[in-house]
């Protein structure tokens, strides 16, 4: 919750990646987020295309939050026109599980800076997914 917060703060827009739209809704719903919870953008395999659009516009936002399913980490073009964001450092990403394969996770880590823009990825992870 720290990393969203901050990221409100300073202005960067934060895509959470998840391996499961059961996770996404955990999260979602956790006490950890009940400040953000009204502010956060969802989107998971039952977004519709028309949604799907305007809710990757919005994840380019100064300040926003959105929280996707891994679906979105591939094929997504998240693109950033606004000049505050990148100059608030582009788009985080963070993702919360442990890829498959490498292959996923180079992809989910190329929504951060996308066609040369600047931007940053962190993992993290539960206790569990390192059992």
């Amino acid at each position: 919750n720290r990393r969203l917060v901050g990221a409100q703060h300073a202005q960067r827009a934060v895509l959470v990646f998840f391996a499961s739209r059961a996770l996404l809704q955990e999260f979602l719903n956790s006490p950890e987020l009940a400040d953000l919870r009204d502010t956060v953008r969802t989107m998971t395999e039952e977004t519709s295309a028309e949604e799907k659009e305007t809710l990757v516009r919005q994840a380019m936002i100064p300040g926003s939050v959105t929280l996707l399913t891994r679906e979105f980490g591939r094929g997504t073009d998240f693109k950033c026109f606004d000049d505050r964001l990148i100059s608030a450092g582009g788009v985080h990403v963070l993702q919360t599980f442990v890829s498959d394969s490498l292959s996923e996770e180079t992809q989910i880590k190329g929504r951060t800076a996308r066609q040369g823009d600047i931007g940053s990825y962190s993992m993290v992870l539960k206790d569990e997914e390192l059992e």
